[in-house]
């Protein structure tokens, strides 16, 4: 070898110990980088208060009576409530026995206890008053004019039963179709059916929400909250599902720490979990709809479907005071 040779060779040699060292050298930082990010992470989450985990959902179950009558024709509907769900509670609230729950579980809430108590118009007392249950006592809440096809203890898959503190279900799906007639979101979780734990996010928000939004209408349209009567369109979104689906997405993201939203949810066939937080499909509370793919063979009812909401109660006409 000669003299040129050899200097290039060690030239070469020396030249590729210095990339494989500054190679090492670099995974080596990131490896104490990590590490470093572990350990304050680990400090960070040690230091962190984390909300107590929420009691199970209780078996209770709970409907209310006022604005409708007679009761007659919704009696063996009601009846397939205690019937399908034995050793649970039962309670139906009557106008009466919601003001007094009101007033045994928010005397300290004076904000929501006022605004409950002086509501006349009974759509706006219904909502706002099943989502104060589920607050206070949790359990099931379920409209006079459902179904109960299954028990509760069959809503949620044996593998999420320690896992989830709330039930909801789709009730309108738009996915690629067009808007189906009064729809105007993409989706829309119903709330004539739920399940919840007491203090869940979900209804601990959508109480105050409402609220706001009462307080909101009343100004608008320059009434006390006494003396709201709006017209079919202004309800949905103060008090029915449109606000409610909004509450449902706002805390999923919460929980999350994503951007939830209808995408996560169309299309859906099986229960889905999402925190604590289980999603049923259209048809788990919503079988039988004209839309959002719901089943609709007659005389057959599908295994995801839990509950059925036959439409009797007739919230936009015929309410009394």
């Amino acid at each position: 070898m000669g003299f040129h040779s050899w200097l290039n060779s060690t030239y070469f040699a020396k030249r590729h110990r210095l990339r494989l060292g500054a190679g090492a050298f670099f995974l080596l930082l990131c490896i104490h980088y990590i590490n470093v990010q572990s350990l304050l992470r680990a400090a960070f989450l040690r230091r962190t208060p984390f909300p107590p985990r929420l009691e199970p959902i209780p078996h209770k179950v709970w409907q209310i009576f006022f604005g409708y009558s007679p009761l007659g024709h919704l009696g063996d509907l009601v009846q397939t409530w205690p019937t399908k769900n034995q050793d649970f509670s039962y309670t139906l609230l009557s106008n009466d026995g919601g003001n007094a729950f009101a007033r045994k579980h928010y005397a300290h809430r004076p904000e929501i206890l006022n605004v409950f108590l002086d509501l006349k118009f009974p759509v706006f007392r219904s909502d706002l008053l099943r989502y104060m249950i589920l607050e206070s006592e949790g359990g099931i809440y379920s409209d006079l004019d459902t179904l109960a096809l299954h028990p509760f203890t069959e809503w949620i898959p044996q593998a999420m039963k320690d896992d989830v503190r709330f039930v909801v279900g789709i009730e309108y799906d738009q996915g690629e179709g067009e808007p189906y007639y009064g729809m105007t979101e993409p989706l829309q979780f119903c709330q004539w059916t739920m399940a919840s734990a007491p203090g869940h996010p979900i209804v601990r928000k959508a109480v105050t929400r409402v609220v706001d939004a009462l307080h909101t209408l009343a100004a608008k349209q320059h009434v006390a909250i006494a003396e709201l009567n709006p017209p079919d369109d202004e309800v949905i979104p103060v008090s029915g599902p449109l606000i409610w689906t909004t509450v449902i997405m706002d805390v999923l993201t919460e929980m999350t720490a994503l951007n939830v939203s209808h995408k996560n949810f169309t299309g859906l066939k099986e229960p889905k979990l999402v925190g604590d937080v289980l999603v049923l499909p259209v048809d788990g509370f919503g079988t039988g709809q004209p839309h959002s793919g719901a089943n609709r063979v007659e005389g057959y009812t599908p295994p995801t479907a839990m509950v059925r909401h036959l439409w009797k109660g007739s919230w936009k006409h015929g309410w009394s005071n």
